[in-house]
């Protein structure tokens, strides 16, 4: 109970310094990208193509904007205070570190799951329609999608509390890892958070919309990973040395 107060405060702190950004603007504008897209499709005169909606989603959404959305937020909500010495006056507060670790990847990872939801839910209806198929199709990749948001979050805030350098190598991680490296080589399953995902979607859609070798483990691996992940966040936060010029 003595820890909800800090835990709120953190997290309206961080929240303001992630909505106050521009960087907020270019996040919207690119979880916008498909809705864009689905818009010209109705526009085109060619209606919704229900057969392209799996691979759409997947492709633009799963595969490209989940990571880098998250990306953005997750280096950000905590790397970015560490690095221009604002955090400081949370690292000398005698709280535990999981009190500053756990609002944080809440805000950034809830910011990143709304933004999706909305993009997902608006583009899964544009490409799809409405028919009773294709929006249990949407909600299914909605729901991964959102869990998704955490998880890469917490990898992301990971390497912020880790190294300054944590966007550039998040970028490497999400384009060498989770876009080439990862489900295509045996056993990297369950490594890899795009396939959570994917193995989310394939337990929750029609019986036929997505095949993958996680299934529904993608729901423990991914708690799993965020709880591990967020532990190895607050203990390098509680070894993370306050230089005397900060």
């Amino acid at each position: 109970m003595t820890n909800l107060r800090p835990m709120a405060a953190i997290a309206i702190v961080t929240a303001r310094a992630l909505l106050g950004r521009r960087r907020t603007i270019l996040m919207l504008l690119l979880a916008g990208a498909p809705i864009l897209l689905g818009l010209l499709i109705r526009l085109s005169g060619r209606g919704a193509r229900p057969a392209n909606l799996e691979p759409t989603l997947e492709g633009l959404l799963v595969s490209t904007i989940l990571p880098l959305i998250a990306l953005v937020f997750g280096t950000a909500a905590l790397g970015s205070e560490l690095d221009d010495g604002t955090a400081v006056h949370i690292l000398t507060k005698p709280i535990p570190r999981w009190v500053i670790v756990v609002p944080k990847l809440a805000v950034a990872g809830g910011l990143t799951a709304a933004m999706l939801i909305v993009s997902t839910v608006l583009a899964g209806v544009l490409l799809g329609g409405t028919a009773s198929h294709e929006i249990a199709i949407t909600i299914a990749f909605a729901v991964a999608i959102a869990i998704g948001s955490f998880v890469y979050v917490a990898i992301f805030l990971a390497l912020g509390v880790a190294t300054s350098r944590g966007l550039v190598i998040g970028l490497g991680y999400a384009l060498l890892w989770e876009g080439l490296l990862a489900g295509a080589l045996p056993g990297t399953q369950l490594l890899s958070v795009r396939e959570y995902v994917r193995g989310i979607i394939s337990t929750l859609a029609p019986p036929g919309t997505l095949t993958s070798v996680v299934g529904a483990q993608g729901f423990v691996a991914a708690l799993v990973a965020v709880v591990v992940i967020t532990a190895l966040a607050s203990y390098r936060l509680a070894v993370y040395e306050v230089r005397a010029s900060e």
